[in-house]
């Protein structure tokens, strides 16, 4: 993944969920995915499956906000 698609992401996840908890999400999702392995260094196949778990997350988020 890049670092720009990256920091896009961080920002929506920020701007919904506060810093804390936006940051902590993301963390948590990309440790999920690939634990030790540094975002830029991700597959194709991982980046797929970490957008998906972020969306989800955002989804969600968003609609117990409501």
């Amino acid at each position: 993944m890049k670092i720009e698609e990256w920091i896009k992401i961080e920002e929506y996840m920020t701007e919904l969920m506060g810093w804390d908890r936006g940051i902590d999400a993301m963390c948590e999702e990309h440790r999920s995915v690939a634990p030790k392995k540094p975002i830029y260094d991700l597959t194709k196949r991982e980046d797929k499956k970490l957008i998906f778990r972020l969306r989800k997350r955002y989804s969600k988020y968003k609609e117990d906000d409501n």
